[in-house]
């Protein structure tokens, strides 16, 4: 039987057709009980189970009593029961407040967290326009990012050489995260200013990321970028430099731009990852609210089913569908790449190196990154031997890649021959339902194996794209609509079986991937950190740019072939 929106009017449930019924009574169950104390979430869902239990205790009693109706006592304690989860003041409305409550308090405890942290408030100006004078803090302004940046990379000048036909790659929000606690606020976007205070916001990030690499290039005590700022916000170099943006950035009082201490390098160099890379800007990007973090997913689709047409008041209930979940961990690893550096830099070198500082830190992230996606092997004995006699450390071993699951899940032998178009389809043939869809499957293949598919008929070289193509980063031909992603990272030294074993090197593969079942987790921004330690007998300091990222398929079994490979290419 269903019950419409009954209203609790005193000890009685009141029903739209004027019907009343009495509030059961009796122990915890009862609905004054359940309105005169305060309760927390859980104990509403196990009032509400238990309320659901008698229900099935009355139905099934009648059921099992040569299928009759209920008895007129049953109908009533039944609809007064019905009426305790669905009515006004149910439990169903009262779990639901309950859940948004907490919601609401997670985030005002957030929200104060992050009011304690001293930062100045900063007004843009050029006020008149709606919105341009809401206050923001500068590290708000340090990590307003673009939703997608120009592809392209660094040349060895550290000049930033965009792709020629266009293509984007998509920046994730940043999180602006303490350092001692798991609270986040989401930076803003940059389009949320107006045209001239962006480029001001632009000039502000590329000084604070240039004053952070200064001060850690020439003071050997500045060993992360928080302090390597305040070293060169004190430097001759860029004092005055600092306290002109200031001026036009319109801090409130003079003192507050001097106290400020940035959370990281920004979302300059941070833009210039997610430009440069290849392969990691296939995949989404979610932010980790706390590491490790369970991120249910859903997994198999519900089943719809015939529904017969009620005929009497103890109809056999609609048969039950439970989508499948999956939940993998996110376990952010911190991931780092290095760069070495003379102790004995003088403040003017530091100066003119800058841009090539820039160039090598962003690319040596962004090789070791697209590395570990295609090779990544997290087991105690890695797939490639080279990779497992260099140990731990090596960044290969930060989680499962895309070639390790494509192995084990879906592949086949190209016969030591070269790559062909036959190879491709087989590729995407392996992955069954995966393969179908254009839009969410991508080829990566590696130089050499381009360079032979190039020559085929089938392949469509970007130059022949229509005008108003998108074209994704390191994407140089399609193959029946698909991409055709062309990578240096694809290794070209493996054997027959799709390893390195230090034997047979002259093996390569060609990999499919769906790329809507992996997710890159990431836990916190590019940064960057000084050490002199490690190579003080050669008078260097090496400077390693990290963030902390995992790497996970998200698909509902780990045996679906939603990554598929060719391996033993020529």
């Amino acid at each position: 039987m269903t019950i419409t929106n009954p209203r609790r009017v005193g000890n009685q449930w009141v029903f739209p057709n004027g019907r009343t019924l009495p509030v059961i009574s009796g122990g915890d169950t009862t609905a004054g009980a359940l309105l005169d104390r305060p309760q927390t979430i859980e104990d509403l869902r196990n009032e509400r189970a238990r309320v659901l239990d008698q229900i099935d205790d009355i139905l099934n009693t009648a059921r099992e009593d040569d299928e009759r109706t209920l008895t007129d006592d049953e109908r009533t304690r039944h609809d007064a029961l019905v009426a305790q989860i669905e009515g006004d003041e149910g439990l169903d409305i009262r779990i639901a407040a309950a859940v948004n409550a907490e919601a609401d308090a997670q985030r005002e405890q957030a929200q104060e967290a992050r009011r304690q942290v001293p930062v100045p408030n900063v007004n843009l100006r050029s006020s008149r326009t709606p919105g341009a004078d809401v206050t923001r803090s500068l590290d708000a302004l340090l990590w307003a990012s673009a939703e997608s940046v120009r592809a392209g990379q660094y040349d060895k000048t550290g000049t930033f050489r965009y792709n020629p036909y266009g293509a984007v790659n998509t920046v994730e929000p940043i999180m602006i995260r303490d350092e001692d606690s798991d609270n986040a606020v989401p930076a803003p976007r940059i389009s949320a200013f107006r045209q001239e205070d962006q480029q001001l916001i632009r000039e502000f990030q590329n000084t604070v990321a240039d004053m952070a690499l200064f001060g850690m290039l020439v003071d050997k005590e500045a060993r992360s970028s928080g302090r390597g700022f305040e070293v060169a916000r004190a430097h001759r170099k860029f004092k005055d430099r600092w306290n002109n943006l200031m001026n036009a950035l319109d801090v409130d009082t003079a003192g507050e731009g001097q106290d400020w201490v940035p959370t990281g390098i920004g979302a300059t160099l941070h833009e210039k990852v997610r430009a440069s890379g290849k392969i990691a800007p296939l995949f989404s990007r979610i932010d980790l609210p706390t590491n490790p973090w369970k991120w249910p997913i859903e997994g198999s689709d519900s089943t719809a089913y015939r529904v017969a047409e009620p005929t009497s008041d103890t109809e056999t209930k609609m048969a039950a569908s439970t989508p499948g979940t999956g939940a993998p961990t996110f376990d952010a690893e911190i991931f780092g790449a290095r760069t070495l550096i003379s102790r004995s830099l003088e403040p003017d070198s530091a100066i003119a190196i800058l841009p090539f500082i820039r160039m090598k830190t962003v690319q040596a992230f962004v090789d070791g990154e697209e590395m570990t996606l295609l090779d990544g092997d997290t087991d105690g004995t890695h797939q490639d031997a080279d990779v497992q006699a260099l140990g731990a450390t090596d960044v290969r071993t930060s989680w499962d890649g895309l070639r390790k699951r494509a192995l084990a899940n879906a592949s086949s032998d190209g016969g030591n021959n070269a790559a062909t178009i036959a190879d491709m389809r087989t590729v995407r043939a392996q992955e069954k339902k995966w393969g179908l869809d254009p839009m969410s499957f991508v080829y990566i293949v590696g130089v050499s194996a381009y360079f032979q598919l190039i020559e085929d008929t089938e392949v469509t070289s970007i130059e022949k794209y229509g005008r108003n193509a998108t074209i994704l980063s390191g994407e140089l031909g399609r193959v029946n609509g698909v991409p055709i992603i062309v990578s240096e990272h694809v290794r070209e030294d493996l054997n027959a079986t799709g390893v390195q074993d230090g034997v047979t090197t002259n093996r390569s593969y060609l990999l499919g991937v769906n790329r809507n079942e992996w997710a890159i987790g990431q836990r916190m921004g590019l940064d960057v950190e000084v050490d002199d330690s490690i190579y003080r007998e050669t008078f260097q300091r090496v400077m390693v740019g990290f963030m902390r990222e995992d790497f996970q398929n998200i698909g509902d079994d780990a045996a679906n072939d939603d990554t598929s490979i060719v391996f033993n290419i020529s």
